[in-house]
């Protein structure tokens, strides 16, 4: 099989995509979705890591965005679940939070609470997105995080009763990652 030169130049030295290809197309899509159930602690007004939901990522060229996406499914065990919120890591550092919370809760995204009267066996979800840019070639992890502000369990991908039976509902999550040409 013969090896096809481009501009007339070997296949090692091409550098750069082609010009066809235009600003804001997705270059290369990575996802985890997690079917599995899971359940972890979480600490009062503290950045906790949301079990399995990560998905890493190396950028073509430090120009270029991630475009993140996050479904998160489950419930939380705080009396008052409304006050978790959920956010974004890039490797070990938060993303895209409010500048300037002061002392209020930041975040992303709120839960979403469909039915507060039987926490037991009806299911919270938070869904969200946000447009990174990283600056770098290196690979980056993305994780989900949630943030409680009286800490408690977080029941990923089932109900706090997580009993099985027809009422209570199983769940999934799922965290994509896109790289947009810049």
């Amino acid at each position: 099989m013969a090896i096809t030169r481009l501009n007339n130049n070997s296949i090692t030295s091409v550098t750069a995509l082609p010009s066809a290809i235009s600003t804001g197309s997705v270059l290369q899509v990575k996802q985890t979705y997690v079917n599995t159930t899971s359940s972890q602690s979480t600490t009062a007004n503290t950045w906790i890591n949301i079990t399995d939901l990560e998905v890493s990522i190396t950028p073509s060229s430090a120009s270029n965005k991630i475009l993140i996406f996050v479904e998160w499914c489950g419930e939380h065990s705080e009396a008052n679940p409304h006050n978790c919120t959920f956010g974004l890591k890039r490797d070990s550092t938060n993303i895209g939070l409010p500048i300037n919370y002061g002392n209020r809760q930041p975040g992303i995204a709120p839960i979403n609470i469909s039915f507060t009267s039987n926490g037991d066996s009806t299911p919270e979800n938070a869904t969200y997105n946000y447009l990174d840019s990283p600056s770098t070639t290196s690979a980056i992890t993305y994780r989900a995080t949630i943030y409680s502000q009286t800490g408690g369990t977080v029941y990923n991908n089932r109900t706090v009763g997580g009993g099985d039976v027809i009422d209570y509902e199983s769940l999934t999550s799922s965290i994509t990652v896109m790289e947009i040409l810049a």
